[in-house]
């Protein structure tokens, strides 16, 4: 029984030696960026990127690493990577150059879905106003709640401040539920196929190419359904870059 405990103890021992020897061995994500943001500067764009993949592979990020990155693919030709950096850049920052630039691309190389429009301004102000539009909302929503229970109290009618408590409840609905959501993908290889249906056996919509940027309407499985020119279509997630952080 002793020599068992005794060999337990070892193996935890050696086990607590390896975790501590990975974890003084590891670097964390702001020194990788660092040392990324270095090779960068001195124009070593390969291996920044390299380095800037695994730190995002890690859901580690900051914003101008993901605007290099989206540098770093243009520069090499990568359109759907260099596009699909630039969306997490604008996710992460708001920054409206952005989506100058991705809508300068888009024309350049005749891609759909990045014409600026309702749902992508209504993105950029849930984003944008988050703390605010959350803090306004649920203070809004706590005093109608007392005003209500003031006026039950009181034998008032508590109807206007039932409907008024619409506003702060649509609020806050929309931020947890579209707030933090893009439910969009890009295109990622060229000669795509969009079928009707989530099945390689059903027929083709259409065959298109890397870059362009679709709504999501739902998963199945390994495909995504789509709309395209107005028309409900489906591909394999694993033909898109999915635009989330």
């Amino acid at each position: 029984m002793k020599n068992k405990q005794k060999a337990v103890s070892n193996i935890l021992t050696a086990l607590l030696i390896l975790c501590s020897v990975a974890k003084v061995g590891a670097q964390s994500p702001v020194e990788s960026i660092a040392k990324a943001d270095s090779l960068f500067i001195q124009k070593q764009y390969t291996q920044s990127l390299e380095l800037y993949q695994e730190i995002l592979n890690q859901h580690q990020y900051s914003k101008s690493m993901l605007l290099k990155m989206a540098f770093i693919h243009e520069g090499l030709g990568h359109l759907s990577e260099s596009l699909y950096h630039l969306n997490l850049y604008y996710l992460a920052s708001n920054d409206e150059q952005a989506l100058i630039k991705m809508e300068e691309v888009a024309k350049k190389n005749r891609l759909i879905g990045y014409e600026s429009n309702q749902k992508q301004l209504v993105y950029s102000i849930l984003r944008k106003y988050n703390y605010v539009i959350v803090s306004v909302a649920m203070g809004l929503l706590i005093f109608l709640f007392a005003l209500l229970v003031y006026q039950r109290k009181n034998k008032k009618n508590p109807l206007p401040t039932a409907l008024l408590m619409l506003i702060p409840t649509i609020l806050l609905f929309l931020q947890i539920n579209m707030g933090d959501k893009t439910d969009q993908a890009i295109v990622s290889t060229n000669s795509t196929y969009l079928m009707s249906g989530p099945s390689a056996g059903s027929s083709v919509v259409s065959i298109i190419n890397e870059g362009h940027l679709l709504d999501i309407l739902e998963k199945k499985d390994i495909w995504i359904h789509v709309k395209w020119m107005n028309q409900d279509a489906y591909l394999k997630e694993d033909q898109v870059f999915m635009v989330e952080l």
